[in-house]
């Protein structure tokens, strides 16, 4: 009976954050709300919950991340505020021409990224760069948060050798490098390409049949111009501080906090005359506090799940899971995808979701004869699944920040972001 209560407070709990996200609550707030429901469906000690468990993964996840989260963000500012990403983006798209400037645009998306600029801030510099496509190309708008965040869960989730936070924390854990089985990473990245090329294709094919979904258009902001981007640096210059991140880390196995330390100065040094004068300073000021809003939106919903680890609830699922994971190899790695998407689900984050699962189950896995390789790729591709849902903190960014809602282009973000990313992973079965 307990099991059961507990269980149903854990359920209500998400669905309250769910329900709260979609009518535009603060996720900040709301997991605090979330955390009072668990403790008290759970006789955990409200207080001890509250300033002990939930607070936890602020001095735990928040302290080992930090300067990786407020690094990527100074990187993505300087890209910003130089023109860098603005020259790249126009580079690409120029030689794609019109026909192919969505795919230029999600080839722009997949390089920032693979290169360790923050997803938050990635959105951010894709902006306005996406909307004259969009208009241009004709593209619904409502499509704009679905494509770009197929190229934003390749080359993070899947691609090896990418220098995001979620390739680097099982290195932490596992022992492993960022290049992590690369032969089952590079197909798990092609297929995803793949699949989720030809679902936008058909998407896009069946807006043109939608009246709302036809006029979808992208928001006209007076303020926003092109003004600035005269003085962009060169395409080679703006390249190479995300290169070289990438070569030294992979290459020459450099933390990755001093590789991407090294591209922030390479940035700085490289970029400095492009910048407005008398800005440089305020530019790195503000790079690094936007590193610092996205890493607490993450460590509070990492809180929640670290509440769920304390209830009986959450043990009796956890043996079960781990009793099931011991039967056979096979049994072992599908459970890796259904145990890691549980902790998305709890955390609706895909980063706290490896981080807890790692650091949970990652022994016993090891021990049944699964390799740290494999279960690196493995539990960070499996990642992307259920962290997707509506009150994960990226989707909320990328709605408001196109001024759309969950009711017209959350169901396109589901496909590429959900289901697909847990049907790649379980492909993860014929590489043990």
């Amino acid at each position: 009976m307990n099991f059961a209560i507990g269980l149903i407070g854990i359920i209500a709990a998400l669905v309250f954050l769910t329900v709260a996200v979609y009518k535009g609550w603060s996720i900040l707030y709301s997991s605090i709300i979330s955390v009072i429901i668990i403790a008290l469906t759970n006789s955990l000690n409200l207080y001890e919950a509250l300033t002990v468990n939930f607070v936890s993964s602020f001095t735990s996840y928040a302290a080992a991340y930090f300067i990786l989260f407020c690094e990527g963000a100074m990187l993505g500012k300087l890209y910003d505020a130089s023109g860098a990403a603005w020259k790249i983006g126009k580079t690409v798209v120029d030689k794609c021409g019109t026909k192919f400037a969505i795919v230029g645009y999600m080839a722009v998306a997949a390089i920032l990224e693979y290169g360790g600029i923050s997803t938050f801030v990635i959105c951010f510099v894709l902006l306005p760069l996406a909307k004259p496509i969009f208009k241009q190309t004709k593209t619904p708008w409502y499509m704009w948060p679905a494509i770009t965040i197929v190229p934003i869960i390749g080359p993070e989730l899947m691609t090896p050798g990418g220098l995001q936070s979620h390739n680097i924390i099982p290195t932490k854990i596992l022992g492993t490098n960022l290049m992590a089985a690369p032969l089952m990473g590079t197909v798990f990245t092609i297929i995803y390409f793949a699949v989720c090329g030809l679902y936008i294709a058909w998407e896009l094919k069946r807006a043109q049949k939608v009246e709302w979904k036809r006029n979808s258009l992208p928001p006209v902001d007076e303020s926003e111009n092109e003004s600035g981007h005269e003085n962009a640096p060169s395409m080679v210059a703006s390249v190479v501080p995300i290169l070289a991140g990438i070569l030294l880390i992979n290459s020459a196995n450099l933390k990755p906090i001093y590789g991407l330390g090294l591209s922030v100065i390479l940035c700085i040094i490289l970029f400095y005359r492009h910048i407005e004068k008398g800005k440089m300073i305020s530019t790195l000021n503000e790079g690094f506090s936007n590193g610092v809003m996205p890493l607490i939106m993450v460590t509070v919903v990492v809180g929640i799940a670290q509440v769920v680890a304390q209830t009986d609830a959450f043990d009796v699922i956890k043996s079960q899971l781990l009793t099931f994971s011991s039967t056979s190899k096979v049994a072992t790695a599908f459970s890796v995808v259904g145990i890691t998407n549980i902790m998305a689900l709890i955390c609706g984050s895909a980063s706290g979701a490896i981080a807890m699962t790692l650091e949970m189950f990652s022994d016993a896995w090891i021990a049944a004869g699964l390799s740290p390789e494999w279960i690196h790729r493995m539990v960070v591709t499996a990642s992307g699944g259920f962290d997707t849902v509506p009150w994960n903190s990226f989707v909320v960014l990328i709605l408001t920040m196109g001024k759309l809602d969950h009711k017209h282009s959350y169901m396109p973000i589901f496909w590429v972001s959900l289901v697909a990313p847990i049907l790649i992973a379980l492909l993860g079965v014929f590489f043990i």
